[in-house]
């Protein structure tokens, strides 16, 4: 089951948080004259997850067949109170209702002549809600199946926080999703030491095996002659980037299109892997041009 987080004012004792089936959560008791006793219910929360694409959540996405297992709520918080309909018949009461027109069950229950009847009242309410009698708080979970911020992590980011400037453009993210370099020729590193020999002006993508070493791949970082290779936060268009070679923005691979004068340097390429068991492992790609042999 999954857990939510409520934090209540106003009560001295809180015994019980029960779950309201649905159907019931508009019941009312009507025990005492002149006077309902009901649930006010707050707003549904955002959803709890959304479908998280690759573009956006990497290893940790939840896209497509994911999404369809994916468990997401809504849920809200009800509190007990009551309404005035006539006469009440005390003075005390009758006050609250003056300064407000519904007032809270543990403020009227504080009336030391009402508290008896008022409990009745309250476990009269409770039973048709079906939550224990001693029931002083419930609330209800809404499952989130086909809700726009389960499917669409930009809207549940508005609901969240008012906007979602901490994610990327939706439009960039879905074009990241298709991969812009899928294009690309594809060489998979599996030793320590590797040569690649590649054509000039030729777009390649270079991807660690991931049973290279022990546990799951956190993230790479490349070296090229010792200095650090960019990582591009977003990619519109793959093949007609101007950097020569940078590393794509899935935090994993590497992307290079080297002209024969680059290519003519054989050029050192170190990468670094980080893997979630805290191991490191270092390995080293040798870059020559087809048209020349390897460096000695």
């Amino acid at each position: 089951m999954d857990y939510c987080t409520f934090w209540f004012e106003d009560y001295t004792k809180i015994r019980e948080l029960n779950q309201v089936p649905r159907g019931v959560e508009n019941s009312v008791d009507s025990s005492f004259p002149n006077l309902e006793l009901f649930v006010k219910w707050t707003d549904w929360s955002c959803c709890s997850a959304c479908c998280c694409p690759k573009s956006v959540c990497k290893q940790f996405e939840t896209s497509g067949d994911k999404c369809k297992t994916l468990k997401s709520y809504q849920n809200r918080r009800g509190e007990l109170m009551f309404r005035q309909t006539g006469e009440i018949g005390n003075d005390e009461l009758e006050k609250l209702f003056q300064e407000n027109s519904e007032v809270k069950f543990s403020k009227a229950r504080n009336i030391s002549a009402l508290s008896s009847i008022l409990d009745k009242s309250r476990v009269s309410l409770n039973q048709k809600l079906k939550v224990p009698s001693d029931t002083l708080a419930v609330f209800q979970l809404k499952d989130c199946k086909d809700h726009i911020q389960k499917m669409d992590c930009w809207e549940l980011a508005k609901c969240l926080y008012g906007n979602s400037s901490m994610l990327p453009e939706k439009e960039v993210a879905k074009i990241e999703e298709r991969d812009v370099c899928e294009n690309s020729s594809i060489f998979v590193i599996r030793d320590a030491y590797n040569i690649l020999s590649l054509m000039p002006d030729k777009l390649y993508r270079i991807q660690v095996d991931s049973k290279i070493g022990s546990g799951s791949l956190l993230k790479v970082n490349y070296t090229i002659h010792g200095k650090r290779v960019k990582k591009l936060g977003h990619l519109r268009d793959c093949e007609h980037q101007t950097m020569r070679i940078f590393q794509h923005p899935n935090g994993v691979d590497l992307i290079i299109r080297l002209n024969e004068k680059q290519l003519a340097r054989n050029p050192k390429i170190t990468a670094v892997i980080s893997y979630q068991s805290l191991a490191r492992l270092e390995i080293i790609v040798d870059l020559v041009s087809k048209t020349k042999t390897k460096r000695q």
